[in-house]
């Protein structure tokens, strides 16, 4: 359990949060430690509801969902325009496509 966990920490660990956490601290006086450990515990029901979303409803409502999860999070901080909804649309369709074509390629890749 502990080495999944860890695991999941390395995952969620990514270079776009980081970057949201940097855009985050330069538009407050906010401390960033305490804001990250906030968001990581306010996180854990966010997790849990895509995660039974996946499994009850599939991946489209999943990555809707998640979707809908970002444009909250770019109103909260006031940085929802034309331009970062674009944005937003266009990522939820990267990772859409990514999760369908996947699959596809590496079972082509590595049959069996």
């Amino acid at each position: 359990m502990i080495i999944a966990a860890v695991a999941f920490a390395m995952y969620v660990t990514c270079p776009r949060m980081t970057a949201m956490i940097a855009t985050e601290m330069k538009v407050s006086d906010l401390n960033p430690v305490l804001t990250i450990s906030l968001g990581c515990i306010l996180g854990i029901p966010m997790f849990l509801i895509l995660y039974y979303t996946l499994k009850s409803f599939g991946v489209e409502v999943t990555v809707l969902l998640a979707a809908i999860f970002d444009v909250g999070a770019a109103l909260l901080i006031g940085k929802l325009d034309m331009k970062a909804g674009l944005e937003l649309l266009i990522i939820t369709l990267f990772v859409y496509a990514g999760l369908k074509i996947a699959p596809l390629l590496v079972n082509r890749l590595i049959p069996g």
